[in-house]
């Protein structure tokens, strides 16, 4: 792991965005976080999260107080204000072909240097604002890095800047940052199932707290059926 100084645009970014991008998130959007805590203050770290809009790594920056490693389509970087902003707060263009072990290289590579990384395991934003189906990479990532996992759950943000709207509307959004885990094992297939399984589980039960007990186990039959192990 790499002892390396952090530069000044990765020191700042997370003071800086505070002060620019807070107030914005605070007075349209009332932006509430719960177990900040929870987010090591240094070395490195996996934030895996729900995906509900383009407002999502944003936010979980902002939460976290540090500049998280996240990798998006190379399109969205080119749109105006949403493509500045992500890569001020770290993100990393990828092509859209671009495989996705190759891709998440790219986060095993910045885990390895201490830095914290996020991921959505949806792989894309929410339809309707419930849990999609994940894909198994936050299961490999987990595992070959050795990280702890923070599950971090997303609410609000669909009703605010759901898929197919152009821009924004005023509307709450929270998240609930879970306690870390770290998990053991070899990276099997099946093995980087059962984690990916637990983590969405965990992000599930998020909900509990931002939106009530009957959500969360909605979302928790939701994962057991779109991921069956």
């Amino acid at each position: 792991m790499s002892g390396a100084p952090l530069s000044f645009r990765e020191s700042v970014a997370p003071r800086l965005g505070r002060i620019v991008v807070s107030p914005y998130f605070a007075l349209a959007h009332r932006l509430r976080w719960a177990g900040a805590q929870n987010v090591p203050r240094t070395g490195p770290v996996i934030l895996a999260a729900n995906h509900q809009s383009y407002f999502d790594p944003v936010m979980l920056s902002l939460a976290a107080e540090r500049r998280i490693r996240f990798i998006g389509a190379r399109r969205f970087f080119r749109m105006p204000v949403l493509g500045p902003l992500i890569r001020f707060f770290g993100a990393v263009p990828v092509e859209q072909e671009e495989p996705g072990h190759r891709s998440l290289g790219r986060l095993l590579d910045a885990l390895d240097a201490g830095e914290p990384c996020g991921i959505f395991p949806e792989g894309g934003r929410t339809s309707d604002g419930g849990l999609c189906r994940p894909y198994d990479g936050v299961g490999m990532l987990a595992l070959r890095s050795g990280a702890p996992v923070v599950p971090i759950t997303i609410a609000g943000a669909y009703r605010v800047w759901p898929l197919g709207r152009p821009l924004p509307r005023p509307g709450r959004m929270s998240l609930v940052i879970g306690e870390p885990v770290r998990f053991g094992g070899r990276s099997t297939r099946a093995r980087r199932r059962e984690v990916t399984h637990e983590i969405m589980l965990r992000i599930a039960d998020g909900f509990r707290l931002s939106c009530g007990p009957r959500r969360a186990r909605q979302e928790r039959r939701r994962i057991e059926r779109l991921h069956p192990l």
